[in-house]
């Protein structure tokens, strides 16, 4: 019996990218494979093809992952013992794939999202859930190893507010020794416009902040310096090279991109 699930506003959003990662892994050459992610979905009784309709939302969300899972590889390979904390994982399990057997993986989220987590995920002993708000800083404390930190913020800091997230990342700077962050920042032009985007459509959830350019990112927090830059447009071509190609001028100022930021010592 599939369970039933109560959601609403922000935390309702977390199902949209587990479905795209599940609609991606189905395929026969898929770019990843999310086994969890099509566990959750024929677990959860919840209308999940609502989302399906907006295929350049679940591109986007399919591009996302593609990034983060590149570049937290590639972060692991250069940290093996590394900590690595999920902001607002939702269902996320990145940890399965991207694992190299001595991380520590930290989740964390409300605790309704949790209850779910772990009725479905598995648990690892390298793997902490946290119940918590990421702006209840009582979350740093349980963090063991604090020598080399990757944050990951995928699909948050557009629900927070400004000074929110410039609050959060400034503790975050000085909590952790060596710390990079990979950050999914909405632009501007979306938050104003958010009428148009499926997620809002779907759900009651509201942006809330958005960017300028992804190098604004350190006028807001200048204890970062911005080492990478990934604009969602340029993977989602993988899924239809044609016509994002086409629309790409256009798409691009407008589109959620990837920024890699590292603390400056």
């Amino acid at each position: 019996m599939k369970q039933k699930i109560n959601l609403s506003g922000v935390n309702e959003t977390m199902l949209v990218p587990v479905y795209a990662r599940a609609l991606e892994s189905r395929k026969k050459n898929h770019a990843f494979y999310d086994k969890t992610a099509i566990a959750v979905i024929d677990s959860l009784d919840y209308d999940f093809k609502k989302h399906g309709k907006s295929k350049m939302n679940m591109w986007g969300c399919a591009a996302r992952t593609i990034i983060f899972d590149r570049e937290v590889s590639e972060y692991i390979q250069k940290h093996p013992n590394c900590s690595i904390v999920n902001m607002a994982c939702g269902l996320d399990d990145r940890f399965s794939r991207v694992d190299n057997g001595t991380i520590e993986w930290y989740n964390i989220d409300f605790q309704n999202v949790m209850k779910i987590r772990e009725k479905i995920i598995p648990l690892n002993d390298r793997v902490i859930n946290i119940s918590s708000s990421v702006l209840d800083f009582t979350w740093i404390e349980k963090i063991k190893n604090k020598e080399n930190v990757l944050v990951i913020a995928e699909g948050l800091l557009m629900y927070l507010k400004e000074n929110e997230v410039q609050n959060l990342f400034k503790k975050v700077s000085t909590s952790f020794k060596n710390c990079t962050l990979l950050c999914e920042l909405m632009s501007t032009w979306m938050v104003n416009n958010q009428q148009i985007h499926d997620t809002i459509k779907k759900t009651t959830a509201v942006f809330q902040w958005g960017i300028g350019s992804t190098e604004d990112f350190t006028k807001l927090c200048p204890m970062y310096k911005m080492t990478g830059d990934f604009n969602l447009t340029d993977t989602m071509k993988r899924f239809s090279p044609i016509f994002i190609s086409l629309i790409s001028p256009k798409l691009r100022p407008k589109n959620n991109r990837i920024g890699r930021f590292e603390k400056i010592a």
